[in-house]
């Protein structure tokens, strides 16, 4: 198989399956997985057979397998390729990013420069990069950074803009040098995660408030906006929203908080994954 094209497979696809008793069950692409999750109480739907059959898609999956969300594929499995480091839970969040780019694009009649710190395995990034937008990526894990390159050459034909631009550092350091440098972007994207490259890992509750400020003082004098998603910690919506008025009601605009959650068929519970927050000027 060509592996710098993506398949219409009609496998090539994530699917939550059940959950439960502390796990999920998945489907990526053709391989069943299981795996521990925060906060899963309830009972599970789908009998003990079925959950027998996954396997861990850390230890046994060793290649990289495909997974097609929306018009974007992703690889998953492998090194680099976690769950958490994807986050189909993220599906929707892309999604927004995508038609935020798009619609700056058709109004403003030029690309979003869109700033992705903490940018992992690059859905956000593509999904900017599909709503034609140049995009800068930074990440200070090597495996996360060389597999979102290998997804953004998975999805070449399908991107609107290749304009990407993919830096290796600490993004809290790199957007207070951005700062620093009077550099400005329309959508900064901010979805913070502690790595191994860092010399401190990142705690919400101390970071998370400066790092916004930071964030918010990138913004171009034509902002499209800001996304925060969270998936460590116990960040409320009320208190991220709290967080992000705090900076920008004095712009205007309108502000959006919520559960991020990993959703299955309507008779599979969702699954509360963090927090997401959305300010956008217009």
């Amino acid at each position: 198989m060509d592996e710098t094209q993506p398949t219409d497979a009609p496998n090539d696809n994530y699917e939550l399956l059940d959950s439960g008793g502390g796990r999920v069950l998945e489907k990526w692409g053709a391989v069943t997985c299981a795996r521990p999750g925060q906060q899963i109480w309830w009972r599970r739907k789908l009998g003990g057979a079925e959950w027998k059959k996954a396997l861990d898609l850390k230890r046994d999956v060793k290649e990289p397998v495909r997974v097609r969300f929306g018009k974007l594929v992703f690889l998953i499995g492998g090194p680099g390729g976690s769950p958490r480091a994807l986050g189909p839970e993220l599906r929707e969040s892309w999604d927004r990013v995508t038609t935020m780019c798009s619609a700056f694009t058709t109004k403003m009649r030029r690309p979003a420069r869109v700033l992705h710190l903490f940018g992992g395995v690059g859905g956000h990034t593509l999904g900017a990069a599909l709503g034609g937008a140049s995009v800068a990526h930074v990440e200070a894990h090597q495996e996360s950074l060389s597999r979102a390159r290998e997804n953004a050459s998975l999805n070449a034909t399908t991107l609107a803009s290749r304009d990407i631009r993919w830096v290796l550092d600490d993004p809290v350091k790199f957007a207070q040098r951005e700062k620093a440098q009077n550099a400005r972007h329309d959508l900064v994207i901010v979805d913070p995660h502690s790595s191994r490259e860092a010399k401190h890992g990142f705690e919400p509750e101390r970071d998370l408030a400066p790092l916004i400020a930071t964030a918010s003082g990138l913004l171009s004098d034509t902002p499209l906006g800001l996304v925060v998603v969270c998936r460590q910690g116990n960040l409320s919506p009320t208190t991220l929203q709290n967080l992000l008025k705090h900076e920008l009601s004095i712009f205007g605009g309108r502000f959006e908080c919520g559960e991020l959650l990993l959703r299955g068929a309507e008779s599979v519970p969702p699954v509360a994954c963090g927090t997401f927050g959305v300010w956008q000027k217009a």
